[in-house]
C-alpha cells in the first residue's frame, strides 16, 4: 500500500483558516480530484465538515474520537491505524488530505510514503498550519509550475 499526503502550504506553512482554504481557489483542485479519483482518502472530521459531502468516486474514511459521529456516505475511524487498515481493504492507494492533526500524526507515525504538496507563493493569516517536516528524508520527484504556485511531489528517501 502506497500512502500519499496531500495538501496545499503557504509559504509560511499555513494550511488553514476557519475551517478553510485561506486563499483564492487554485487550479491544483482539478490535480486534486486527478489524482484521488478512485481511491481511498483518510481525513480528519473538521475537514470532512470543511468539505461538506463525500466526494464522488471516492472512499471517504473519517477520523473522529467521538464514537457517536456519523455522516452518510463515509467509514468512520478511531485512529490512524485503523483508518488505514480500512483503507489497505479498498485499494493499494490511500491519500490523506487533512488536517493538520491528520498530517501530523501520519508523517510522526512513518507511514506516509509521498507527498504531493501545492507550494503556494502566498503566506496568509491562518489557524492551521503543516507539521515540521526532516525534508531530508524526502527527495523532490516532479516539480510543475504553474501561476502563483508550484504542485511538487516528494517521495521517502530510501534509508
Amino acid at each position: 500500500m502506497t500512502v500519499t499526503i496531500v495538501v496545499a502550504i503557504g509559504r509560511n506553512g499555513v494550511i488553514g483558516r476557519d475551517g478553510d482554504l485561506p486563499w483564492p481557489r487554485t487550479g491544483d483542485l482539478a490535480q486534486f480530484k486527478a489524482l484521488t479519483m478512485g481511491h481511498p482518502m483518510v481525513m480528519g472530521r473538521a475537514t470532512f465538515e470543511s468539505i461538506g459531502r463525500p466526494l464522488p468516486g471516492r472512499t471517504s474514511i473519517v477520523l473522529t474520537r467521538d464514537p457517536q459521529w456519523t455522516a452518510d456516505g463515509v467509514e468512520v475511524a478511531a485512529d490512524l491505524p485503523s483508518a488505514l487498515a480500512l483503507a489497505a481493504k479498498l485499494d493499494d492507494d490511500v491519500f490523506i488530505i487533512g488536517g493538520s492533526q491528520v498530517y501530523a500524526t501520519a508523517i510522526e507515525a512513518g507511514v506516509v510514503d509521498r507527498m504531493v504538496v501545492t507550494q503556494v507563493d502566498l503566506s496568509p493569516e491562518g489557524d492551521a498550519w503543516f507539521p515540521d517536516v526532516d525534508w531530508s528524508q524526502w527527495h523532490e520527484g516532479d516539480r510543475q509550475a504553474y501561476d502563483g504556485y508550484d504542485i511538487v511531489t516528494y517521495d521517502r528517501a530510501a534509508s
